[in-house]
């Protein structure tokens, strides 16, 4: 029994701690911004190569020429193929005027050789808003008398012409060549994609290399900064004990302080070297992450050595 009290008594324990011991492991993750707390992207190579071949500007771009190019071929080639034009045109008049017009022209022929339709003619002039009104009761009166035989429905109001053209290029002697020439951009826009694959995986390999040197470099300076640190302590305790001169202290202050400015261009050209990567990356920027890296890599840089003789390195150049 006291040993089971015992073994409880330890796993209370180690529950108790546990939570605070897994925090700050994560706040050491997020404070170095290589954990999830601090939501900064890790890569590793090829995870970077990947998201350079999905989201770079200039592969991108690229790759949008090539689709360019193959428009332009289905453009040029369009001019050398058959063509059909369809027209048409739709006219439509207000019954009202065709009937004022039919009435005012029968008025006007029906008194004899001599067209006089004097009343016709003053009544649109002098009453424009009740000409239709007037003069179909006039018209009315009047057709069956003179001309039975004129209908007013014999006009149609709805007018429409439709056309249709066919063309066919014979011969011209510019088509061909821009259709060729169309070709030799489509191969360039593809040499031209390659091209920027080639390049933008080798500069992403560099970038993240550098990056890893960089973070080494940083490493080795502060190592370098904390023991000059520790040897200007013991120079201060040696001088206070009286053996060793003041002029120790100040140039162990002196190493220490030519130092520092080396660790801080270590810590710069390491922030500089992620800022690179995540532009070549195409990363978009976070402003809630503040003054934290864009993004963090996870990787060694490998030594792998070659001997190569002069002669194979000049075969190997040629």
């Amino acid at each position: 029994m006291r040993r089971l009290f015992i073994l409880l008594g330890t796993f209370a324990v180690c529950c108790v701690l546990a939570p605070g011991s897994f925090s700050g492991t994560e706040g050491t993750r997020s404070s170095s911004g290589t954990g999830s707390v601090g939501k900064v992207p890790t890569f590793t190579l090829d995870q970077a190569i990947l998201t350079s071949l999905q989201q770079n500007p200039a592969l991108l771009n690229a790759e949008q020429e090539i689709k360019r190019t193959k428009c332009v071929i289905i453009q040029v080639r369009a001019q050398a193929l058959p063509q059909i034009t369809a027209q048409g045109t739709f006219d439509w008049t207000d019954p009202n005027l065709v009937n004022a017009r039919t009435i005012s022209t029968t008025a006007g022929t029906t008194t004899g050789t001599t067209p006089t339709g004097t009343g016709a003619s003053g009544s649109l002039i002098e009453s424009p808003q009740s000409q239709v009104k007037d003069f179909r009761g006039s018209g009315a009166a009047a057709a069956p008398a003179a001309t039975p035989g004129v209908r007013n429905t014999e006009l149609s109001d709805v007018s429409y012409t439709i056309s249709v053209t066919g063309s066919q290029l014979i011969f011209n002697g510019t088509t061909p060549k821009h259709i060729r020439a169309t070709f030799f951009q489509r191969d360039s826009a593809y040499f031209a994609f390659r091209n920027v694959l080639d390049q933008l995986i080798a500069t992403v390999k560099t970038q993240f290399y550098q990056i890893v040197v960089n973070r080494e470099l940083v490493k080795v300076n502060e190592q370098s900064v904390q023991l000059l640190n520790a040897q200007l302590k013991d120079q201060q305790n040696r001088f206070e004990a009286g053996t060793v001169p003041r002029f120790n202290v100040l140039q162990a202050e002196v190493a220490l302080y030519n130092q520092l400015p080396l660790l801080i261009t270590a810590q710069n050209n390491l922030r500089i070297a992620k800022i690179t990567l995540a532009k070549t990356l195409g990363l978009d920027f976070q402003p809630g992450r503040g003054e934290s890296p864009p993004l963090e890599v996870v990787g060694e840089m490998p030594y792998i050595p070659r001997s190569i003789t002069l002669a194979n390195a000049i075969e190997m150049g040629k």
